[in-house]
This record gives structure tokens, sequence and C-alpha cells, in this order.
């Protein structure tokens, strides 16, 4: 996701997590936001795995819940981000 990101002309980074800390599982801005979660689940033997980005979600939908169990997460988007740089979001079809 990070490269697909950097293709689209924004950039997006990992963040590594100190030992014994909670995790840091996702996609991440420069600036510490998340635009993307990855979770994996094993339920009776089966494995379910995923990734979610956001492209223009409503982003005040994330007040109403602590994502990722971070209550100091702030979550942002492709529309936001490309916002910040003065550029047009890029076209669902172009992500996916």
């Amino acid at each position: 996701m990070v490269s697909a990101l950097d293709s689209l002309g924004l950039q997006a980074v990992r963040r590594d997590t100190p030992p014994r800390a909670q995790s840091l599982v996702g996609v991440w801005t420069p600036e510490h936001k998340k635009i993307a979660s990855i979770g994996m689940r094993i339920r009776g033997g089966v494995t379910s795995h995923g990734f979610a980005l956001n492209i223009a979600p409503d982003l005040a939908a994330f007040s109403t819940f602590t994502a990722c169990g971070l209550p100091e997460v702030a979550m942002t988007s492709l529309a936001e981000m490309a916002a910040a740089l003065g550029k047009a979001a890029p076209e669902l079809p172009r992500v996916s």
C-alpha cells in the first residue's frame, strides 16, 4: 500500500512499534495520521485477512469510536491528503 500511495503522489509510511507498546499496524502519513488499517483473524481454523484504505470517507464517523484501540490516532483519507497538497483526490478506478 505504501508503494501504491507513492504511485498516486501521496507519501505514506510504516510506523515502527517500540518494544511492549501497543501495535501500530497499518499505513500512516509522515504526520502520524492513519490512512489504512490491516487486519487478520483466525476463527474455527479459518484465517481471514484484509485491509481498509480510506479513500474519501466521512472522517467525522471516526470520532464515534476509538480507531484501532488507539485513542490518540487521527484518521485521514486519500481525499484529505490530496487536498492538503492542493491536488484533486485520485479517482476510484485509479486507486483500485
